[in-house]
């Protein structure tokens, strides 16, 4: 509602806003700005595609964005996170977790273990990027067919999809993924120093966890 306000307020000067909230230093090598100036966003009144770049961690005593990070996600539509490799990946986890769809790579663990999951990991609001076997033109053509789709869906449909993607959170939960991270801690001591050690029990339960 607040970034709504503030749209809205922006929309009534006849001023064209600025697609940066701070001022860059060295702002002719960043390579955002560089990427969004190339591709002439400038936020003019007939660009298809308008930019806020906010290059600086969320909290609710900023001056420009009072919002904390997780208020942020939440009032967000889409996230789009086609990383080309991340080990994990927590944006598009912690997207899942607060019900907003998302974006992302089949390069990323994140990916990978949603998929075993899920039969249908697009129906539940995981949409995967196929990034290791085509081209980046592919992946481009691809990505923008989604973000398309999502545009097409109706208040309702979209509701929906947040509804089926916050039913996820339960694969995240740290009790889970917790032991995921022991065991691998226990093949790696047993793969390189040939230690065998024993599963610990109920060491991610509530009680502890809290």
């Amino acid at each position: 509602v607040n970034i709504k306000r503030r749209v809205l307020s922006i929309s009534q000067h006849q001023n064209q806003p600025p697609i940066v909230t701070h001022n860059v230093v060295d702002d002719d090598k960043d390579e955002i700005l560089l990427h969004l100036r190339a591709c002439k966003l400038w936020n003019n009144l007939e660009d298809p595609v308008k930019v806020i770049y906010h290059p600086a961690f969320l909290n609710a005593t900023s001056p420009i964005l009072s919002l904390d990070y997780p208020d942020f996600v939440r009032g967000c539509h889409l996230g789009v996170f086609a990383s080309y490799y991340e080990p994990w990946g927590y944006t598009p986890a912690e997207c899942a977790v607060m019900g907003v769809p998302s974006i992302t790579s089949n390069l990323t663990g994140y990916a990978n273990f949603m998929t075993r999951r899920i039969s249908n990991p697009e129906h539940s609001g995981v949409y995967v990027v196929d990034r290791r076997y085509k081209s980046f033109n592919e992946c481009k053509h691809q990505m923008a067919n989604i973000m398309w789709r999502f545009c097409q869906m109706d208040r309702r449909q979209r509701i929906q999809l947040r509804n089926k993607v916050e039913r996820l959170s339960s694969l995240l939960d740290w009790r889970n993924l917790g032991m995921e991270y022991v065991k691998a801690r226990n093949l790696a001591l047993k793969k390189v120093y040939g230690i065998e050690m024993p599963m610990p029990q109920n060491i991610f339960n509530e009680k502890k966890f809290l």
